[in-house]
């Protein structure tokens, strides 16, 4: 029993860091420190806690044939209320008021962070209950349900702090709690009554959840700040002596640590 509980737990962490690599790798112009990262991690598993005792109030307890719709939506609607809020506190009182939270990006990749923190240990659970029939699935199912529901929130939550409209926070969290609700209910629904076409629908709102974070990935990227310093010829630019990132040759503040850097003193980079 102690194998497989070690085993379980080891494989949710592993799944969930490989997807955390492979997004980190988006956040082109300017990546977030790892500690950082890891804190919206591991707020994201403990942000499942208070998430299972509010879905206790709300559960289907009939998981027949004849279970109503209506029922399994609002059910579910909750759920997706009560995760997606859980996993939004998990950044907002960590790592949001961080200076390195400074673009449009960040807040796609903080919320990516704490959605497989949430993920992990919830895949844990499922396997613990279920076994690994229902945990290797959740691998890629689930995993990525969870990111691009987040991701799509954590756009919109950046954008409203960026921008300073909490208008924008929430039309990320109506997009995103649509989704997960639709997502849930769709599959739900479709193994309870065994109906294909429920499963189809629930597929295309996965599919569709994924598509729109990588559209709103290139979007984030296409309005980084920092995007700039990356495209202009090595002669246009320097490093900071702080930070050891590269900015602009004219910049007199680094737009990475804020450390003002007189013109004078830097060592520019004049090679073609």
């Amino acid at each position: 029993m102690g194998g497989s509980v070690i085993f379980d737990i080891a494989f949710s962490l592993l799944v969930a860091l490989f997807w955390l690599r492979w997004f980190r790798k988006k956040d082109k112009y300017e990546k977030e420190p790892e500690r950082l990262i890891f804190l919206a991690f591991f707020s994201g598993v403990l942000a499942t806690i208070p998430s299972v005792l509010l879905e206790r109030f709300l559960r289907l307890h009939d998981q027949s044939s004849t279970i109503i719709l209506r029922d399994l939506f609002l059910s579910f609607l909750w759920v997706g209320i009560v995760e997606e809020f859980f996993k939004y506190l998990a950044v907002r009182l960590t790592v949001y008021r961080s200076k390195q939270f400074n673009e449009v990006m960040d807040g796609m990749i903080y919320m990516i962070s704490a959605a497989l923190g949430f993920a992990a240990a919830e895949n844990v659970g499922y396997m613990l209950g279920f076994g690994y029939s229902v945990g290797f699935p959740r691998a890629i199912l689930s995993y990525l349900a969870h990111i691009s529901f987040s991701a799509i929130l954590g756009y919109y939550m950046a954008k409203a702090k960026i921008e300073g409209s909490k208008n924008w926070l929430w039309v990320g969290f109506i997009f995103a709690i649509s989704l997960h609700c639709l997502y849930n209910s769709f599959l739900v629904a479709g193994t309870v009554k065994s109906s294909g076409g429920f499963l189809l629908l629930g597929l295309m709102i996965w599919v569709f959840g994924l598509i729109c974070t990588l559209i709103l990935i290139k979007k984030a990227q296409s309005v980084s700040p920092f995007r700039a310093a990356h495209i202009l010829p090595r002669r246009f630019t320097r490093t900071c002596y702080a930070c050891r990132k590269t900015i602009s040759s004219k910049a007199l503040i680094c737009h990475h640590c804020g450390e003002s850097i007189p013109l004078d003193e830097e060592n520019l980079t004049l090679k073609a």
